[in-house]
């Protein structure tokens, strides 16, 4: 009984030991490039016979993959065929015993599935990566590695950090240009071997922007030639530097310059000093041709220095220039710097950076004075062109001389003035007074850029000679604007007249004054009707005023005289001049007796009846026409202008018309007609 019971608990000791086997224990699943997958396990119980393996992509329909032997020491299988580089893979073993012993299975765990997200604007790459629980003993952290593809050679896996995330950003190196990189997920453990995820890549270029360069001056060297300076970009793939040039509101591209990367340029083309708008930008260019934004908002120009302004009156040289703009730092001040006769530049004064306009007073006469202006603003500065000047003389107009004021035949008055042209600059005012007035105004300005030629002629097309004499003088003006001199004042000749008796004119007049040397003589001038070309008919003294005409002898059929009276200087003055100056005309007419036809022919040689006269002088003309029963059918005030023979335009009848002339004569007497005149058809 003891040996039945001895036997039975053996047995019983027997079964206990094969119904406490343990699970395998997968250690580490690796991925292989091509999606390839080796199972690491282990197995703690040595009664195994043989681990089948099995797969999942979803976890929910399985796959055998492999048997192995127990006694195989590898313990580890590659699966061959497996695409874990394009999708997650799961894995579980089973442990199988001798019988009766129930098949032990390990747990589920998956592979390291890695999927990249390049982000090329923001320079990064986007690695995120799933899988089931690590097995037991791994490492707290994934690490993360790189490689860059380089044709022909085997890759380089280069360390890039390490998370306890499953996930990482890795910034792309600069430089990168169109590159294939690949990414690899590795976990560690204590067993000794590696959990590797899928190797997954892409094409990445960089497309940050490098930095702005800032652009810190604009400035003109002593060539006359504009330098840009800007500061050191901190990006480390810096290549080129952009240049731009603004044209009115734009910035064309065919005013780019692409220059290798520095810290200035200069631009040998434009011309600062005639050119007030020369606007620069720049922007940096990056090995894979990225650009930065161009540095349009703090867009720079050099300072224009306008042409120097010289007052000869205030002994002032005026320096005005174009603001510096968009300065970093701040401006502090302008400085104005000056050589005198080409000798070294020095600093004549500091103001404020909101004067644009400096005013360098008390210079010298006759010099050359060379100016910049230089814009400092911190550690920087900007310097304008240079511009120059040579101050003049001031030169005093030391002369004036009215010489003549000749009454024209439209009664328009002819001044002729001396006037000195050494001055540079300088001004004449011309004065006249009204008609017989003494109280002169202006009437008219001469600038000294109007005047080539001495005497100079001005024509006074306002005045009237036949309304009185007028009295002329000339003021002169130095540049600056003062009084210097006055001219002698010139009075014109006014000629009047009055008719005593039927033969004879009496002519006088006013003595004409101001010439430098007196007036000989007067000469009396007559024009008889139709002549032209008159001689002087007489002369008087100077000191007499007047003139009476005798016409007695003149042929009675000359109606008509017009007289003007001309004055004669005595001799050559002491500005050179012996001038004649004329008076205005007069016009007379001789009392003649008005004969009137007693028939006329509107469609004969004598188409016209009026009165034929050898000259009308009168006054107050009126002739007029009737019909024969009293009825006015013409009417004229005009002594050229007589009947045509027509009424209202019609052809008046054949017939007997009475005539009426009425006028006042020569001397203002009254005078009238009536007659008949037969109209012959």
């Amino acid at each position: 009984m003891r040996n039945l019971i001895l036997i039975a608990l053996i047995s019983l000791l027997a079964i206990n030991v094969y119904c406490i086997e343990d699970p395998p224990l997968i250690t580490c699943i690796e991925v292989h490039e091509a999606g390839d997958v080796t199972i690491y396990w282990q197995s703690l119980d040595l009664s195994a016979l043989q681990f089948e393996i099995f797969y999942s992509t979803d976890k929910i329909n399985w796959n055998f993959a492999y048997s192995a032997e127990a006694l195989n020491t590898s313990l580890s299988y590659n699966h061959a065929g497996a695409n874990a580089n394009l999708q997650m893979y799961y894995y579980y073993i089973t442990a199988i015993y001798p019988s009766p012993t129930t098949p032990v299975d390990s747990d589920t765990l998956s592979t390291i599935f890695l999927g990249v997200i390049p982000k090329p604007l923001e320079g990064i790459a986007e690695l995120a990566w799933v899988h089931e629980p690590l097995s037991v003993s791994s490492s707290d952290y994934y690490r993360i590695y790189q490689s860059i593809y380089k044709f022909g050679e085997p890759p380089v896996w280069i360390f890039v950090d390490s998370t306890s995330h499953e996930s990482f950003l890795d910034t792309i190196g600069n430089g990168l240009c169109l590159d294939s990189i690949n990414y690899k997920i590795e976990v560690g453990n204590s067993y000794g071997c590696l959990t590797v995820s899928n190797i997954v890549g892409d094409w990445f270029s960089e497309k940050i922007k490098p930095d702005i360069p800032i652009l810190d001056s604009v400035s003109i060297n002593a060539d006359g030639n504009i330098i840009l300076g800007w500061e050191h970009v901190d990006s480390p793939d810096i290549s080129n530097i952009v240049v731009y040039r603004k044209v009115g509101t734009t910035w064309p591209p065919n005013t780019e310059v692409t220059i290798p990367y520095t810290t200035f340029y200069e631009d040998t083309i434009q011309d600062p000093c005639l050119n007030k708008n020369i606007i620069y930008a720049i922007a940096s260019l990056d090995s894979c041709d990225n650009i930065s934004p161009k540095t349009e908002d703090t867009q720079q120009r050099p300072i224009f220095l306008y042409d120097i302004e010289y007052e000869i009156c205030t002994e002032t040289n005026s320096i005005q220039w174009e603001s510096y703009i968009n300065a970093t730092p701040p401006l502090d001040k302008y400085q104005i710097w000056v050589a005198k006769n080409n000798g070294p530049q020095v600093l004549l004064d500091e103001v404020d950076p909101t004067e644009l306009i400096y005013n360098h007073t008390n210079v010298e006469s006759t010099t050359h004075y060379s100016y910049f202006v230089r814009a400092k603003f911190g550690n920087f500065s900007s310097t304008s062109c240079i511009k120059s000047i040579t101050t003049g003389s001031y030169t005093k107009p030391n002369s004036i001389y009215l010489a003549n004021a000749d009454v024209q035949t439209d009664n328009t008055i002819n001044l002729s003035i001396d006037l000195d042209l050494i001055p540079w600059a300088c001004t004449w005012e011309i004065l006249r007074s009204d008609a017989n007035g003494t109280i002169q105004s202006l009437i008219s300005t001469i600038s000294r850029n109007e005047v080539t030629t001495t005497p100079y002629i001005s024509e006074d097309k306002q005045a009237d000679g036949s309304t009185g004499y007028y009295t002329y003088s000339v003021n002169v003006f130095d540049s600056c604007g003062a009084e210097v001199l006055q001219s002698n004042t010139l009075k014109t000749i006014y000629l009047e007249g009055t008719q005593p008796s039927t033969n004879e004119n009496h002519l006088f007049w006013n003595s004409l004054e101001g010439w430098d040397e007196p007036v000989s003589k007067y000469y009396i001038f007559r024009i008889s009707s139709d002549e032209v070309s008159p001689l002087p008919i007489d002369s008087v003294d100077a000191t007499y005023n007047e003139y009476i005409d005798d016409i007695s002898s003149v042929n009675t059929s000359q109606s008509q005289f017009t007289y003007w009276v001309q004055a004669i200087e005595s001799k050559l003055n002491n500005y050179g001049y012996k001038e004649k100056s004329n008076s205005n005309r007069i016009t007379f007419f001789r009392e003649t007796e008005l004969y009137m036809p007693n028939a006329f022919r509107p469609n004969g040689i004598n188409n016209i009846f009026k009165p034929v006269t050898t000259g009308f002088g009168g006054s107050n003309y009126l002739f007029q026409i009737y019909n024969r029963w009293g009825q006015l059918i013409f009417e004229s005030t005009d002594p050229q202008i007589g009947w045509d023979g027509s009424y209202q335009g019609n052809k008046s009848p054949q017939g007997t018309y009475i005539y009426r002339l009425v006028y006042q004569s020569v001397f203002g007497s009254p005078k009238s007609q009536n007659g008949t005149v037969t109209l012959i058809d």
